[in-house]
């Protein structure tokens, strides 16, 4: 889980920094070439944040955090 994760942080900062060298260009189609890859970035990037595959990794993690019943 922790790649992918890294994975959709590194899309989003990628995205960020082509949006900002898009603020900076100097011909309208150079922007618009960059703010075109910056939305794809982010559109990939949300995709993966919607279709993450559950694994075995999860199940472990989620039997960690399960709440417990505790009589004293």
């Amino acid at each position: 889980m922790a790649s992918s994760v890294q994975e959709l942080r590194d899309l989003l900062k990628l995205a960020a920094t082509l949006r900002g060298f898009a603020a900076k260009a100097y011909r309208a189609d150079y922007a618009h070439k960059l703010l075109r890859a910056a939305i794809e970035l982010e559109l990939r990037a949300d995709f993966l944040a919607g279709h993450r595959t559950s694994d075995a990794s999860s199940d472990r993690d989620r039997a960690l955090h399960a709440p417990v019943d505790l009589r004293i």
